[in-house]
């Protein structure tokens, strides 16, 4: 056993230091680069996180000696973190028990996001990614898709500002060509127009001329679009609606010379060719559907497409989208009647159902890229863990927040943080080893009232509650009914 400070003396369990108690640690860490020898260290009750810090990296070495620097340190006991003294911690769960050993995992610090900028835009904030390294793409209900460089991220310097074809808005983004393609670079954005819109730029050089445009117009829902995702490959694109079916397209490898249906805006919808239903029409003429009419039109989209099949099960709106990190073959997806689901490509079916509380309408969804688990945001105002490799298994841990989670996004290579945008306007970093609390919280609320927006200059009027949260695990960007895209830097472990 091994005394801290350490030295030759060994101190019985429970025994004072200067009327301090020393209390029976055991010390460990996943990860093999942070390990220290395996020993039950004799540790002051009074220490904390910070204390216990400083003993790792000292049996770690990590100082100026040695050319390393100290590395801040979280401290787990039974799966949460460590917030005050050890002796406030053994008080609350072992009834001053001060003999048990207690075995403490330590992992490295998640840091407080900082602020570095701010991106003001002309309407509310739909979508964002960050998906290729150094760039934002953003969807605003302003119709239009906008690319930013991290470097210098402003509307005014944005790459390409891509309008959609309509002014009823977008509803959310993303790239579809793998970040290793610079050239002919596909990107799309769903509407309220109950299209998906793809585009294509012909680069993210600054010194380009060529003009983009809209290259493909998916049709096949009848509700507005909530979620699109594509493939790795970037050869396939799902989308997700209000109707509650998933849109499966599978996009050309070279560009079509023709429409696959005609202009006619209401001739894709379910029922529209049946010569009953026309004889009907023209007898009794139906009502204008916003969104699919021309008045609604303000521009000439690309080619058009129907889906290459159609998924049908949930009973209600279809929340988010996420292809399997796993599984080419394989995507998920939530919905608002509490269900999450998997959808088997090549079979063509939906062959996972982890049936929710129907109450627990799920608005956004996501994968932990380290072991497969489901994170769903939910408008009950947590976010849901799901193992879906449990056959048995429906919710295995629950976050507790303050509103509804319209989006979130797990650390690209961690298996325990995931960041959250809330409708109280609030963005949280959370652990799920600790599940009770998140490690940090940056609400707009926090800004100066007088440096606050009320209404864009075309008149939209400005909230406070988020629709958008991406992190690629350096960077984090979040925006929303405020009009703006906060950027911080964040990491997380």
């Amino acid at each position: 056993m091994s005394d801290i400070p350490m030295d030759s003396t060994s101190n019985p369990t429970g025994a004072t230091t200067g009327g301090v108690s020393q209390l029976p640690i055991n010390l460990f860490t996943r990860s093999s680069s942070d390990a220290i020898p395996q020993s039950t260290y004799f540790i002051p009750s009074s220490w904390r996180r910070y204390q216990l810090s400083e003993l790792i990296n000292k049996v770690l070495q990590n100082n100026a000696e040695k050319g390393k620097k100290p590395v801040p340190f979280e401290f787990l006991i039974n799966g949460e973190v460590l917030r005050g003294s050890l002796e406030n911690w053994v008080k609350r769960n072992r009834g001053n028990d001060e003999e048990t050993t207690i075995d403490v995992e330590y992992v490295r610090s998640t840091l407080p996001p900082q602020e570095v900028g701010r991106v003001e835009v002309e309407d509310w904030v739909s979508g964002l990614s960050l998906s290729r390294n150094g760039y934002i793409l953003l969807s605003s209900y302003l119709s239009h898709l906008q690319i930013l460089p991290l470097s210098s991220a402003s509307t005014s310097s944005a790459l390409y500002t891509l309008p959609l074809p309509t002014s009823l808005g977008a509803t959310c983004c993303t790239w579809i060509s793998p970040s290793s393609q610079d050239k002919d670079i596909l990107l799309a954005a769903g509407g309220v127009d109950r299209l998906t819109h793809v585009y294509t730029i012909p680069s993210l050089s600054p010194d380009n001329t060529t003009a983009p445009r809209e290259l493909y117009t998916l049709h096949g829902h009848t509700g507005p679009v909530s979620s699109v995702f594509a493939s790795s490959s970037g050869q396939e694109l799902i989308s997700g609606s209000w109707d509650g079916n998933i849109n499966f397209y599978v996009l050309p490898s070279t560009e079509p010379e023709e429409h696959q249906i005609p202009s006619e805006p209401l001739s894709y919808l379910p029922g529209q060719n049946n010569k009953k239903r026309r004889k009907l029409e023209k007898e009794n003429p139906r009502e204008p559907i916003e969104g699919l009419l021309d008045n609604d039109s303000t521009g000439v989209g690309g080619w058009r497409r129907i889906p290459d099949n159609v998924f049908s099960a949930h009973k209600d709106k279809v929340g988010g989208l996420v292809w399997d990190k796993f599984d080419n073959n394989k995507f998920w997806s939530a919905s608002w009647d509490g269900s999450v689901r998997g959808w088997d490509l090549t079979m063509g079916v939906n062959d996972v159902t982890r049936q929710g509380p129907f109450d627990k309408s799920a608005l956004c969804i996501d994968q932990f890229a380290a072991n497969g688990t489901l994170a769903t945001g939910n408008m009950d105002r947590t976010i849901c863990l799901w193992d879906t490799r449990q056959s048995s298994s429906l919710i295995s841990l629950t976050l507790p927040t303050t509103s509804p989670v319209p989006s979130l996004k797990t650390h690209p290579t961690s298996s325990f943080t995931l960041a959250s945008a809330t409708y109280s306007g609030i963005i949280q970093i959370w652990d799920i080893r600790s599940p009770k609390h998140s490690l940090f919280s940056v609400s707009n609320a926090n800004r100066k009232k007088e440096d606050a927006r009320k209404v864009t200059k075309n008149g939209k009027v400005l909230g406070e509650r988020l629709l958008a949260v991406d992190w690629n695990g350096e960077v984090l960007v979040a925006g929303g009914e405020d009009g703006e895209v906060g950027i911080w830097n964040a990491t997380g472990a």
